[in-house]
């Protein structure tokens, strides 16, 4: 099994009894949920759902055409996601809190800070999704340029509530 595969679909007898047990310790009932991994390959789907659990990645950035091609709706704030790592187990539950479209180009610190990937810097997150989309850009025949649309999500962890300093 490569870590470059793409990550596993859900598995659907671990992601209800997560959400469920989500709700039921939250006391909250919230209709609705959608579950994915962040990562396009197990080993970054690992990563990422890392990162999140961790309550580290706060924010993250999708292609627009990858909504428009799958004829998927935008997310909405409000929106819950269970986030998997690349084995398809769920791993957090996020709540969007802002949703904006927005250009390669027009990415900034603050939001590059929020995904929390690398450094945490600008710089670093340029390079990395530069390279990213470029890979993307030739292997599916699309231009990746600039002017890339991106939906970017910023969100809240809600379950499980993130522990500092807890041992891995």
């Amino acid at each position: 099994m490569s870590l470059h595969a793409a990550p596993l679909p859900g598995r659907v007898d671990e992601i209800e009894p997560f959400w469920l047990a989500f709700q039921r310790e939250c006391k909250v009932s919230v209709e609705g949920f959608s579950a994915s991994a962040l990562g396009h390959d197990r080993g970054l789907a690992d990563q990422l759902a890392e990162l999140v659990a961790s309550g580290i990645k706060r924010a993250h950035a999708t292609l627009r055409r990858d909504f428009q091609k799958d004829l998927e709706p935008l997310p909405q704030p409000g929106d819950h996601l269970v986030v998997l790592d690349g084995s398809g187990r769920p791993r957090a539950i996020v709540r969007n809190t802002h949703v904006e479209l927005r250009h390669f180009n027009e990415i900034d610190d603050a939001f590059a800070f929020e995904a929390g990937e690398g450094d945490m810097s600008l710089a670093w997150w340029l390079t990395a999704h530069r390279q990213d989309f470029a890979e993307r850009g030739e292997q599916e025949g699309f231009e990746a340029d600039e002017r890339l649309e991106l939906v970017l999500e910023h969100f809240e962890l809600v379950w499980p509530v993130a522990t500092t300093g807890s041992a891995a």
